[in-house]
């Protein structure tokens, strides 16, 4: 999904707010204009020698109402409702902040509301419940039943989505089994992580091709990553990379590999990558296991700029700027 998704209530709820107040205003000023003469203590003030007093009531009026509708506006422009990260999140207060969350995977239910005025109108209010009883109200929110489906449907594909996550990250992956398939979507080999065969030293760009890779996982289905195995299915095994790391075994390399991710793709996508470590034929070897991603993974180029990758077949693909935007608006919209 689209990260975030923010809903807002209704115009219609300025308006009601606005009445409200009004109308408690109109009464408070009536009140207390029949309970003191306010003329005649005025009239004592110091400055009432300078300013009539219907000039200071109507400046007195003018200024809480003035007050009425910008307080009922921030409360408003303030007030959201959020799907973000696999949670229902809802923000308000004009000064302070408060939110409540729900994480999607705990809704219970999702109803909707709508008064006959809010029939008339298109808005009414969507209730939401959680596991524990927990409850937020998405009040005065226009085309409820849209956003009772999208909820519902949200909860749905996050559910997939975890489960897809699971089922890539979740047990370790047969490395045997692996290697006796071929390239595809889902399934990529790569000999070494940093170290070049050919040249015989450290290639940066050998790291920049295995990103790229986890990129396009991340932007597809998801998918393996093995390392230490070229694409002629010979295993090849670690050794040369432990050997141009500082620290030269398996914790080493993956804090290595953790800091090139960080740096070319961003720390928010890590929770979607799991390393796995196997020996076979005496060598180690490493699978990658990636999980596609909540939101669009852009790799950092050359340049200072950003990339975009998707697996096509066996391959990895960079799309340009208008393909990747189609791509993102068929792959993560959701409303």
């Amino acid at each position: 999904m689209r990260s975030p998704i923010i809903i807002k209530k209704s115009p219609i709820a300025i308006v009601k707010n606005f009445l409200l107040l009004q109308s408690a205003a109109v009464a408070a000023f009536f009140i207390a204009s029949t309970s003191a003469h306010y003329a005649k203590i005025y009239r004592s003030l110091p400055f009432s020698d300078f300013i009539s007093f219907h000039i200071a009531e109507a400046l007195f009026i003018f200024l809480i109402e003035t007050g009425i509708v910008f307080f009922i506006f921030f409360r408003w422009y303030r007030e959201s409702y959020q799907v973000r990260n696999g949670e229902v999140i809802h923000a308000r207060g004009v000064l302070y902040r408060n939110r409540m969350t729900i994480p999607l995977e705990n809704i219970a239910s999702v109803t909707h509301n709508q008064s006959p005025l809010g029939k008339l109108t298109r808005y009414g209010t969507v209730r939401l419940v959680s596991i524990d009883k927990q409850r937020i109200l998405f009040k005065d929110i226009p085309e409820p039943q849209e956003y009772v489906d999208l909820l519902l449907r949200l909860k749905r594909e996050f559910a997939g989505q975890k489960n897809k996550f699971e089922d890539i990250t979740g047990d370790k992956p047969d490395i045997t089994a692996l290697i006796n398939r071929d390239e595809h979507e889902n399934l990529e080999f790569k000999s070494t992580f940093r170290w070049d065969v050919r040249q015989n030293t450290v290639n940066r760009a050998l790291e920049k091709s295995v990103m790229k890779t986890i990129a396009a996982f991340l932007n597809s289905q998801g998918g393996h990553l093995v390392i230490g195995v070229d694409d002629n299915k010979s295993v090849v095994g670690l050794a040369s990379d432990f050997g141009s790391l500082n620290r030269k075994d398996t914790d080493g390399f993956e804090n290595h590999f953790t800091n090139i991710f960080h740096s070319m793709l961003g720390g928010q996508f890590r929770q979607f990558v799991k390393l796995n470590w196997s020996h076979i034929d005496g060598k180690e070897c490493c699978v990658v296991s990636v999980a596609p991603s909540h939101k669009p993974a852009y790799l950092k180029s050359d340049n200072n700029g950003e990339e975009f990758f998707i697996r096509t077949g066996n391959g990895t693909t960079a799309l340009k700027l208008s393909e990747a935007n189609a791509y993102i608006d068929s792959r993560w919209a959701r409303f």
